[in-house]
């Protein structure tokens, strides 16, 4: 069968959706059974070692489907990750309190408005992002600051990484910039194309991402634009 010129964005989205759809039932099969086996017990300590590892690798490969299904919805027209308006600030405060890839200190400007719009998406991108420092960084531990410039609620992620080179920051966020990324400390390649999902999820929302910093000083620069707080109907 000859090589199709031109693949269809949409074909496109809809196979990986089907992909998605398929893999997550064996890989909802192997984690209920490693599950399962945890709970039975097993007496040797290389065994409980083995199925720790699978657990992991498993938690990994569930990560990557929810990638690829953000990816395969922005593809077919759908917006990636729905999320509602809110507080950013509220949102990612909360993660020093949390499980999170790296350790994280939160630095929010106080008096500002940080209200925008798909305010949640934030959570899933600094996610994303915490994941490539925790990939890329010998000491992988992050500052994330939040504030207001003009319309726009900006959410920065900096690391003590490479930056990425000035030369790629253009093309660091694109589908075909990927592959230019990979195999380069200051590329700074994401585990299933991470940098890519980051920017595929942030255009569901109308925001937007950025690279920025000097080695030993990475950055990561989310913007999202500010959402109006809603006004109460007035009493009867």
């Amino acid at each position: 069968m000859a090589k199709p010129e031109v693949i269809n964005a949409d074909e496109l989205g809809h196979v990986l959706g089907l992909f998605v759809h398929d893999l997550r039932n064996p890989a909802a099969t192997i984690s209920a059974n490693v599950d399962f086996l945890q709970e039975v017990g097993l007496s040797d300590a290389e065994s409980q070692e083995a199925l720790q590892d699978v657990k992991l690798a498993m938690g990994e490969l569930r990560r990557g489907l929810d990638i690829l299904a953000w990816i395969s919805r922005w593809l077919t027209g759908q917006i990636p990750v729905e999320a509602a308006n809110g507080d950013v600030g509220v949102f990612l405060e909360r993660l020093e309190r949390a499980e999170t890839p790296v350790p994280v200190a939160v630095e929010i400007v106080p008096g500002e408005g940080l209200n925008a719009q798909g305010a949640h998406v934030a959570v899933e991108v600094v996610d994303l992002l915490l994941h490539n420092t925790r990939a890329n960084v010998a000491d992988p531990r992050a500052t994330i600051r939040v504030y207001q410039r003009g319309d726009w609620v900006v959410i920065e992620v900096e690391d003590a990484g490479e930056a990425i080179a000035p030369e790629l920051r253009e093309q660091a966020f694109t589908l075909e910039g990927q592959r230019l990324l990979k195999g380069r400390s200051d590329g700074r390649y994401g585990r299933f194309v991470g940098l890519f999902a980051a920017a595929v999820v942030l255009d569901g929302v109308g925001g937007s991402i950025e690279a920025d910093g000097e080695p030993g000083a990475a950055i990561f620069r989310i913007l999202l634009r500010r959402a109006r707080p809603s006004r109460r109907a007035p009493s009867p």
